[in-house]
């Protein structure tokens, strides 16, 4: 198991998605949004969840965000929501299909998706944030 081989395997399954088809797929969150729709991730928390006499086994929790620029546009605002949905429906149906990651964790489990809307450098963006929680047994070795 590898924690790279986690990072490699979300963004792979990530730029597969292809309804709606991201432009850009970024680990790590954005300062700025050249191009949408795009997707990013990122880790938002670090837990152990049990230990044993020689490791830990941790659960380590993402923010998968998607982004599209809004439009005064009352076709293209049609457009973006479908998009949405496809991408919430896409995204989560990609990780459930490979949830030990290539054989890099354990397991992992995409959580229920918000819709919501964020200004990144003034410009407003309709967004889809998606938890994903990724759990490694035995992570971290306990050396005496």
């Amino acid at each position: 198991m590898s924690r790279s081989g986690v990072l490699s395997t979300i963004d792979s399954l990530l730029s597969g998605v292809s309804s709606p088809s991201f432009v850009s797929v970024y680990q790590g969150e954005p300062l700025s949004v050249p191009a949408t729709p795009c997707a990013a991730f990122w880790i938002t928390a670090h837990n152990e969840l049990f230990t044993t006499l020689g490791d830990a086994s941790t659960s380590t929790e993402f923010s998968i965000q998607c982004y599209w620029r809004l439009q005064s546009s009352p076709n293209v605002r049609e457009t973006i929501e479908g998009e949405v949905w496809d991408a919430i429906v896409n995204i989560k149906t990609a990780l459930r299909g490979d949830s030990n990651l290539s054989g890099n964790c354990t397991d992992s489990m995409p959580q229920d998706a918000d819709v919501g809307f964020s200004e990144i450098g003034g410009i407003a963006y309709r967004t889809v944030t998606i938890p994903f929680a990724v759990e490694i047994y035995g992570e971290v070795p306990i050396v005496p």
